[in-house]
């Protein structure tokens, strides 16, 4: 497929995994297209036919108001929102093949590969907990490292939304806590053995590759609900990068992550978690905040290539100091839209649309 600059409205085809339901980010993508002005459609990998080059899928016919089904030509921009198997591969794979641009190089990140490569960063390397890849069928390993971090993160190299992450804590020799969050509900567990431990981790993880990393002082509200911020990097119509907003996201009760939890609007709650703060040490954490979510994005570029937006987890310890969690190819924008204006929340749908635009 031939590009053009000079084509100020280019087809962006949305592929949403291997089924395309019309969920509240895909409503937000269309109504963000009203001023973007794309010709945007929405599409699964089985309704792509390679042979013919069309691609069977949907888009929202705004004069009548509802959804339409149709056939589309293989678009100038393809924008993955929406799994990451095999057949988004090989969907990604025929596309470059044929020179067709996309907003992100990648459609996600591996853990273990994301935290080797940022350490090579001096930049970045301040932000990093310690990270290493883990084998769980190794027993003195994991065993060594609890006894001298006592609390760590077991963490699926791949996975997302918190569904691969299990807290584990040395409560006493000879006993261990673990905890994980399943769509919300809190699972908490203590065994006696580092054998039964190992045989729980190898139970939730399966074969999965697996990290181990060290659990940061994170700051809590109420005592035992956790803190973590979810920024949300775009490269905007002119290509320049802005940091759209930066959603506060706190636990529930105990839980050892903050993706089912509340999301707060950063410049309102900030200063509510750092109470003993003057101004101008709020100040100097919102711009050293600044500072490292930039240093990161332009981080990752310099090692997987040009993104149009990446949502960057991160964490600010009791000390004020900011610990990178992982990065996110596909940040599914739940926590924007929980806390922040509607205007924001165009404003993050539309940005990638308009992005597109200097692609081809």
């Amino acid at each position: 497929m031939t590009s053009s600059s000079s084509l100020t409205s280019p087809t962006v085809g949305v592929v949403l995994g291997v089924s395309a339901p019309v969920t509240s980010g895909v409503e937000e993508l269309a109504k963000a297209n009203k001023k973007a002005r794309t010709k945007l459609y929405f599409f699964s990998t089985r309704g792509v036919d390679y042979d013919r080059k069309v691609i069977r899928g949907m888009w929202f016919n705004d004069a009548k108001k509802r959804w339409e089904k149709r056939t589309f030509p293989f678009p100038h921009v393809l924008y993955v929102r929406g799994g990451s198997g095999k057949s988004v591969q090989r969907l990604i794979e025929k596309f470059d093949d044929m020179g067709i641009k996309r907003i992100n190089p990648i459609v996600a990140f591996n853990k273990s590969d994301l935290y080797y490569k940022l350490s090579q960063d001096k930049s970045v390397r301040k932000y990093l907990p310690y990270t290493k890849n883990l084998d769980l069928n190794d027993i003195s390993e994991l065993r060594a490292i609890l006894r001298k971090r006592k609390t760590v993160y077991i963490k699926a190299c791949r996975g997302r939304r918190g569904l691969q992450v299990v807290r584990v804590s040395r409560v006493s020799p000879g006993r261990y806590q673990y905890s994980y969050s399943i769509l919300g509900r809190l699972v908490r567990r203590e065994v006696r053995s580092y054998t039964r431990l190992q045989r729980a981790l190898k139970s939730f993880f399966g074969s999965r590759e697996v990290i181990v990393q060290q659990a940061i002082d994170l700051l809590t509200v109420n005592g035992s609900c956790l803190v973590d911020f979810r920024a949300e990097l775009q490269r905007n119509r002119n290509g320049n990068l802005t940091v759209v907003a930066i959603p506060i996201r706190v636990g529930k009760k105990s839980s050892p992550i903050t993706t089912h939890g509340t999301a707060y609007r950063f410049n309102d709650y900030l200063s509510k978690l750092l109470p003993n703060c003057s101004s101008k040490q709020i100040r100097e954490t919102r711009n050293e905040i600044d500072h490292f979510l930039r240093t990161v994005y332009r981080s990752v570029e310099k090692v997987y290539g040009r993104f149009g937006e990446i949502g960057i987890d991160f964490a600010v310890d009791k000390n004020r100091n900011i610990w990178l969690i992982e990065c996110n190819a596909q940040s599914a924008k739940v926590s924007i839209r929980r806390c922040y204006s509607q205007k924001t929340v165009h404003r993050i749908y539309r940005n990638p649309l308009e992005y597109a635009k200097t692609l081809v």
